[in-house]
């Protein structure tokens, strides 16, 4: 199932700020930390130990960031890659010359710093505040195990440096967290508001139905009614059962339109053939192909024929729905005692035959499915 658009729209916010980060770490470490490191080569030392420590960090740095890019960076295997680019950075600080820890050729602490950005953006963000904690302490025991931590200036080295990169990375980390918290209100506010138009809307749209509803129960029904409760319309005349089935099959109908079916166009004959169906008229409902997605509209057009051939059957009727990729044909064979009068329109077009010698009535609706209308409800053969 595919998620909602509001979050669609945070989980690709979240994807552009993951992105952002993999670039600026990946631009960090390997343009900027390379230069550093070529131009310093001759002054670490050991060397292989400050070379092993940066590829352990681009091992880490690829494996970090496409786990971010996939939102796979959850469980434990942020912290265990954190750990893993703090021992490497711890590395490569002791590479380092002595009086060398804040220097032209450090660079170990800041890309940790970053590594933490990339790693644990997503987690608490005191995960974060420590590992940036821990960069500072890298970078002071390095001062203080030279010896140079006892003057101001180192301490405002030291303070300066903490605050240009630590600062800066966790101003980033917070930055992002409440951009993306944003966007989250955002989805969340937008996703409350069109909840609240859809109800509208359907409150709107069950209000215009209850009017049509009402229309034609005052309109078709009750003067039905009114004749027999005034003896005007007698119930064992003919023409007046025929007009009571016909007024019930319509509201049947009318109510099958509402309800939730699979196939409503089926499920609206299926309420049209129930009303014959109680007159003892031995009906049979076969269906071929796939139908497509009938409109109300068109689906009122399509059986109301067939409702009035099923309304005049007097002892069987087989109503037939054959579904092909450009057309719905929706046919009725009854025996009935006289032909049927139709009046059509729109896009469905039904033709009349009657067999006066068979007292046979063949009925038969059509419509053009428009090319832009792909069929999407399946359906098999089978009897009513």
């Amino acid at each position: 199932m595919s998620a909602p658009p509001g979050e669609l729209i945070a989980a690709r916010y979240t994807h552009v700020v993951s992105v952002v980060v993999v670039v600026i770490v990946a631009i960090w470490h390997l343009g900027f930390d390379s230069l550093i490191l070529l131009r310093g080569w001759s002054r670490y030392e050991p060397a292989w130990a400050v070379l092993a420590a940066w590829l352990m960090l681009c091992a880490v740095q690829s494996i970090g960031s496409a786990l971010l890019i996939r939102s796979a960076l959850h469980g434990r295997v942020a912290p265990a890659l954190t750990i893993v680019a703090l021992l490497a950075g711890a590395v490569a600080v002791t590479t380092y010359p002595k009086g060398q820890a804040i220097s032209d050729i450090s660079w170990a602490a800041n890309t940790v710093g970053w590594f933490g950005v990339l790693l644990l953006m997503q987690r608490p963000i005191h995960e974060l505040v420590a590992l940036l904690s821990c960069t500072v302490a890298l970078t002071g025991f390095a001062l203080g195990s030279s010896g140079d931590l006892d003057t101001r200036v180192a301490w405002s080295q030291l303070i300066t440096q903490s605050y240009t990169t630590a600062g800066i990375q966790l101003t980033f980390a917070l930055l992002a967290r409440q951009l993306h918290h944003a966007a989250h209100l955002t989805t969340r506010a937008a996703r409350a508001q069109a909840d609240r138009l859809a109800r509208q809307t359907a409150e709107e749209t069950r209000h215009i139905e209850r009017r049509r509803r009402y229309r034609y129960l005052r309109d078709r029904i009750a003067p039905l009614l009114r004749d027999l409760a005034e003896g005007r319309a007698h119930p064992g005349d003919d023409a007046v059962r025929r007009s009571s089935a016909i007024e019930a099959a319509r509201l049947r109908r009318l109510f099958a339109e509402t309800e939730d079916a699979a196939h409503p166009l089926l499920h609206e004959l299926r309420a049209c053939a129930d009303v014959a169906d109680r007159r003892d008229v031995d009906v049979t409902f076969v269906c071929y192909g796939e139908l497509p997605d009938v409109p109300v509209a068109v689906r009122r057009r399509l059986t109301e024929g067939p409702l009035l051939a099923l309304a005049s059957a007097e002892v069987r009727a087989r109503v037939t729905v054959v579904a092909t990729t450009t057309e719905v044909t929706v046919s009725v064979v009854a025996d009935a005692a006289a032909p049927v009068a139709l009046r059509t329109s729109g896009p469905s077009d039904t033709s009349v035959i009657f067999d006066e010698k068979e007292n046979l009535l063949w009925l038969e609706s059509r419509w053009r499915v428009p090319r832009s209308r792909s069929t999407s409800v399946s359906s098999t053969t089978t009897p009513w």
